[in-house]
């Protein structure tokens, strides 16, 4: 069994290609997974608008969380953000340049940003795909329009 301590966690799961929007170590972000020393005991919680629900681990240890953290969270798909475009062509291109150097991608489009009719077109591709990515393209195609 490996061990991992709270202090080397987040950069651990980020090395993993974990989104840091999904997770939060020793604090607390909306929306995603936690793990914070409570009253004495590491509990593993997701955090939503601001309210902890229910822990679904706790431990006295700080190792045996921390490791529940690790493998909990990287069990999830994550997703990166690649592409936001305000024309289908621009998303489309992109898809087939990530496909040409063997990366899936993901389209997740918006069918009414701003208003009806007003699409966006979003390309995601998935946990350490993003490495992959950055280094075969360089600066990634994320544009906001």
């Amino acid at each position: 069994m490996y061990q991992v301590f709270a202090s080397e966690l987040t950069e651990k799961l980020l090395a993993e290609g974990c989104t840091p929007e999904s997770f939060a170590v020793l604090s607390r972000q909306s929306d995603a997974y936690c793990i914070d020393k409570i009253w004495g005991e590491w509990a593993v919680f997701y955090s939503e608008r601001g309210i902890d629900s229910k822990p679904i681990y706790t431990s006295d240890s700080e190792t045996e969380a921390c490791e529940f953290f690790y493998d909990y969270i990287l069990k999830q798909e994550h997703w990166h953000l690649v592409g936001f475009f305000k024309v289908e062509a621009e998303a489309l291109e992109l898809e087939s340049m990530l496909d040409k150097i063997g990366i899936h991608s993901i389209r997740n489009d918006i069918p009414a940003f701003n208003a009806p009719n007003d699409p966006r077109y979003r390309v995601f591709v998935v946990g350490k795909d993003i490495f992959k990515a950055k280094e075969k393209l360089g600066s990634l195609a994320i544009t906001y329009t």
